[in-house]
């Protein structure tokens, strides 16, 4: 068995993700600490036998990883209080929803040291330390963003270690993974939401009928609403993921209005869900370069495993068939 990427790990933030990470990471055998600005977090941690640090600087002093897990608002102050903490060569990472921000905050705060953004895919409903489970990231697609200047071998260190936590490594560039995020989580936050209003507007009586169809719609609506905001806001692409929605919604009721049906809306959004569950994907070599792995991310394909051995690094890697 090879050693772990890393040696020491430290998870700042240990709400639903970090907590999820911290307890991950340590399972794979590696040393991880753990910190969080809120002391009833950090206590919780602390309880259920994690190590946690004092304050940040003595958290990430000697660590190889440094993972930011706090919401995004919160995130150019946590760089610019650990930027001159950080061990020589350490590597950054973070876990939020939106990547251009962040990415734009670690050029300007730290400068010198190396940021590879992520984003595990991985979320419930459910938030903090209480809801985290190491098994989070089982399966669950995680955007590692590699830019222009993106060293490779830090990528692929870091992409070694989510795979070895479960997850699925996806390539991509912070504008386009935002893009993305846009139209499969902002969206469908919003369209929550909305759901939820129009649901209650019926009336008593129609919430007292609500069933699947407006439990399913409306179920993140339970995501406390100051995280919603962060997955949203400052994201342009779900503007346009927005107009998109609205224009079915519109022909939709114009349809509607005019005494004709919703068949082809409905034929439609039913094609595209079925021929979604339906990809099949083959296993593939790739070589360890950008382009070779920003075309895996842009075909919807993922990273399966990072090998090294004498000849030097090999990548395994799923593509749509």
């Amino acid at each position: 068995m090879t050693a772990p990427p890393f040696s020491r790990v430290a998870v700042l933030g240990l709400g639903l993700i970090g907590g999820s990470l911290l307890q991950a990471v340590r399972q794979l055998g590696v040393e991880v600490v753990g910190y969080d600005v809120d002391s009833a977090a950090a206590a919780a941690a602390s309880a259920s036998g994690y190590p946690v640090a004092p304050t940040d600087a003595a958290a990430v002093h000697g660590a190889e990883l440094v993972v930011l897990a706090m919401p995004l608002p919160e995130v150019r102050a946590a760089i610019a209080s650990v930027a001159p903490h950080l061990a020589p060569g350490a590597l950054l990472t973070d876990v939020g929803t939106l990547k251009q921000p962040v990415v734009t905050a670690a050029r300007e705060l730290a400068p010198g040291v190396t940021f590879v953004g992520g984003h595990p895919l991985a979320g419930v409903e459910e938030t903090g330390w209480n809801a985290a489970d190491p098994l989070l990231f089982r399966d669950a697609p995680w955007a590692l963003a590699v830019e222009d200047d993106t060293p490779l071998a830090s990528w692929l260190r870091l992409a070694e270690l989510v795979c070895d936590l479960g997850a699925k490594p996806v390539p991509t560039t912070a504008v386009e993974q935002d893009a993305a995020v846009g139209r499969v989580i902002g969206l469908p936050h919003v369209l929550a939401e909305a759901l939820a209003l129009t649901g209650l507007a019926g009336g008593p009586l129609g919430l007292s009928l609500a069933a699947g169809s407006y439990m399913s719609g409306s179920r993140v609506a339970r995501t406390r609403p100051e995280l919603v905001t962060t997955w949203c806001d400052g994201n342009p692409a779900l503007v346009q993921a927005l107009d998109d929605a609205i224009a079915h919604l519109t022909g939709a009721r114009e349809a509607l209005a005019d005494g004709r049906s919703v068949l082809p809306l409905a034929q439609a959004g039913h094609a595209a869900r079925i021929n979604w569950e339906r990809r099949r994907f083959q296993p593939v070599e790739l070589t360890p370069e950008v382009d070779a792995l920003r075309a895996l991310g842009q075909d919807g394909g993922w990273v399966t495993a990072v090998l090294r051995d004498d000849d030097g690094v090999r990548l395994l890697g799923m593509r749509p068939a």
